[in-house]
């Protein structure tokens, strides 16, 4: 094995497997939610069945003769299989609302805005509007707008007096 194939290997094993063994969510993770899901499974469960059914018999001693044709019901049984549905209930864990998982990171650690995100090191709090708390030195919906130096500070009193408006 040449030095490439096994730089290769150590890379595949060190990085690319263990970031997809992390994508599962777990309960202890950040911002985790459990969530019961509904499992509808069908199953074919064994039945037994009967069937009659009449046949021609050849009887002795019939009256005047020695052998005569006579009809008899017979019954017959078999498995047979019908459809069962049971319902289970599995645990999954998800993002609680308002949070995502957007790389292999443990757990959901960005929060999700519903219009957009948050520029210039602003923070998404709330998910009903477009709220970001802005660093000093910025403001806007998104804080994508530079404060003049100087200016006074408005975080959100514009952002929230424009949507209550809608």
């Amino acid at each position: 094995m040449d030095v490439h194939a096994v730089i290769l290997l150590f890379f595949l094993f060190t990085k690319i497997l263990p970031s997809r063994c992390l994508r599962a969510l777990q309960p202890f993770m950040t911002n985790v939610c459990s969530e019961q899901e509904r499992i509808i499974t069908a199953e074919k469960q064994p039945c037994v069945q009967a069937f009659t059914h009449v046949v021609k018999v050849w009887r002795q001693g019939c009256t005047g003769h020695a052998w005569c044709m006579d009809y008899e019901r017979r019954t017959a049984y078999y498995i047979g299989y019908r459809q069962v549905y049971r319902q289970d209930f599995k645990t999954t864990y998800k993002c609680c609302p308002g949070w995502s998982q957007l790389n292999p990171e443990t757990g959901c650690i960005y929060p999700l805005c519903p219009y957009g995100v948050c520029f210039n090191g602003g923070v998404c709090r709330g998910h009903v509007h477009q709220l970001c708390d802005c660093l000093p030195g910025f403001n806007g919906s998104n804080c994508q707008y530079e404060q003049p130096p100087g200016a006074s500070e408005h975080k959100h009193s514009e952002v929230t007096a424009g949507l209550m408006g809608q």
